[in-house]
């Protein structure tokens, strides 16, 4: 039997977003593991589609930057974000079309998608995105047949005394096959959980108070056929 093929794509000017919150403005004050996402991914995907067979799946990042070392730029920073994501097993792939003081979602994303669906090269599709740019996805690859799971997020925060507020794009939440609000698949982070615990590093000690767990569970949703 042929494995079940899922990609994983993930929009790099959405997780910046994320992974700025978590860091620096939820009680967590932690950063997201790329490995521990993407191992989540995995079984959070297997249960969704429910496939007959192993699973396989391919991760692919999308920066909304162009290469900083085509530019001559050479950070510990820059490194250390690149290992993370060769050490999680994830392709990256930098913006083209970026632009100085302009900072977009990586519409490549997009076209790799279709192209890779075309090719039969995929069963299914995980998208963590909240950009209403890639809203045409799911109805690109329909007539493949592959499926998109959405991965999204909806938060608010203050910073600098100003309300900042993060929400999944309305249409590419209701075209897309499933979705998972993934703000509150966090929120109810325990440690007798590996696989969501997992989605956040522990260089910093986790809020000990958010690990009792609560009412708020992970919210999957299919759109009617």
């Amino acid at each position: 039997m042929e494995d079940y093929r899922i990609g994983f794509f993930i929009d790099g000017f959405t997780l910046k977003r994320v992974n700025e919150y978590y860091r620096y403005y939820h009680p967590y004050r932690s950063r997201l593991n790329f490995k521990g996402l993407k191992s989540w991914v995995r079984a959070e995907a297997a249960q969704v589609f429910r496939p007959r067979g192993r699973v396989s799946m391919e991760a692919h990042y999308y920066h909304p930057y162009k290469d900083p070392k085509a530019r001559g730029w050479h950070t510990s920073g820059i490194l250390r974000f690149e290992q993370q994501i060769a050490e999680a097993g994830i392709q990256v792939h930098y913006s083209e079309s970026y632009i100085d003081s302009q900072y977009n979602p990586n519409m490549a994303l997009l076209d790799d998608a279709v192209v890779f669906s075309c090719y039969r090269k995929l069963d299914a599709i995980v998208l963590l995105s909240t950009q209403g740019q890639y809203s045409s996805l799911p109805e690109r690859v329909a007539p493949y047949n592959v499926p998109v799971l959405l991965l999204g997020w909806n938060f608010s925060y203050l910073k600098n005394d100003s309300l900042v507020t993060w929400r999944t794009d309305t249409a590419l939440k209701d075209r897309s096959s499933y979705y998972v609000a993934m703000d509150k698949v966090v929120e109810n982070l325990v440690e007798g959980d590996p696989l969501r615990f997992g989605i956040f590093q522990r260089q910093r000690q986790l809020v000990k108070n958010f690990f009792a767990g609560g009412s708020v569970d992970k919210v999957i949703s299919g759109r009617a056929s």
